[in-house]
């Protein structure tokens, strides 16, 4: 919010994973967009599909995963899209495949967003020392405003 009470954003792409844990950061977003009933993108973006081969036999190309996927997550986020436009917000959503720190940054652009707003889904263990994840990736590459919610539900300091 700014000095004035109005929000600092009208557009926000939202970045949700596969099994849509990142819907925690949607109260936020609802909450920034209220005072002027902004644009909201969600976007999941989905690891590319593979073809599937037992012996010489092909059971699945890369195609139809990635439709199957695309079909489930499109599923999902058809309701989240839905709240949304009852509390009066325009909402586009779509899923894309890929690197999801890259092909955010690449929407956020081309739709023109003022914000992304995304859960930050730590690795666990040894894991977090070796990867990096897509959380860190966005904040460090993004021009805009980059909100991050917690899957822990622990508040910050």
């Amino acid at each position: 919010m700014n000095h004035k009470g109005a929000s600092m954003f009208r557009r926000i792409l939202v970045l949700l994973d596969a099994g849509l844990v990142g819907r925690r950061i949607v109260p936020w977003v609802r909450r920034l967009l209220a005072p002027v009933g902004g644009d909201v993108h969600l976007l999941v973006v989905l690891a590319p599909g593979r073809t599937v081969i037992a012996g010489s036999r092909t059971l699945s190309y890369a195609n139809q995963s990635e439709d199957a996927a695309r079909g489930a997550a499109s599923l999902e986020l058809a309701g989240v899209a839905a709240r949304l436009r009852d509390d009066g917000f325009a909402v586009s959503s779509e899923v894309r495949f890929g690197d999801p720190g890259a092909v955010a940054l690449d929407t956020a652009q081309a739709w023109g967003a003022e914000a992304i707003a995304l859960v930050d889904v730590p690795a666990r263990g040894a894991r977090r020392w070796l990867t990096r994840n897509v959380a860190d990736d966005i904040i460090q590459k993004s021009t805009i405003p980059v909100l991050v919610g917690r899957t822990s539900g622990q508040r910050s300091a």
